[in-house]
C-alpha cells in the first residue's frame, strides 16, 4: 500500500495531502489559474483552501518562485477561488 501524494502549500509551507489542496497552474501566457481537475498541463503549485494561505500565495513573488518564471496572479482573487472550490466540491458529491 502506498501513501497518498503529499504537496507543500506555497502560502504556509505545510505539507498536506494533495487532495486537500487547490492546484494553481501557470499558463503559457504567464497567467495563473485554478486547475479544478488537477490535470492541466504545466507546472503546478499547491495552496491550502484557506483565505490566509491564498492571500500569501497570490503575491507575485511567491507565485514566481513556485513557477520559476514571472507570472500574473489570477484576477479573481482569493475569495473567488475559495467560492469556486466550494461550488465544485458540492457538485462532485
Amino acid at each position: 500500500m502506498t501513501a497518498a501524494p503529499q504537496r507543500t502549500c506555497i502560502g504556509c509551507r505545510k505539507v498536506r495531502p494533495k487532495a486537500a489542496l487547490v492546484r494553481l497552474v501557470r499558463g503559457a501566457d504567464g497567467r495563473v489559474h485554478v486547475d479544478d481537475g488537477g490535470r492541466a498541463e504545466g507546472r503546478g503549485a499547491y495552496v491550502c483552501p484557506d483565505p490566509g494561505c491564498l492571500g500569501k500565495a497570490l503575491h507575485t513573488g511567491r507565485l514566481g518562485h513556485a513557477f520559476k518564471r514571472p507570472c500574473e496572479p489570477p484576477a479573481s482573487g482569493a475569495a473567488a477561488i475559495l467560492n469556486g472550490r466550494v461550488v465544485n466540491d458540492k457538485a462532485r458529491r
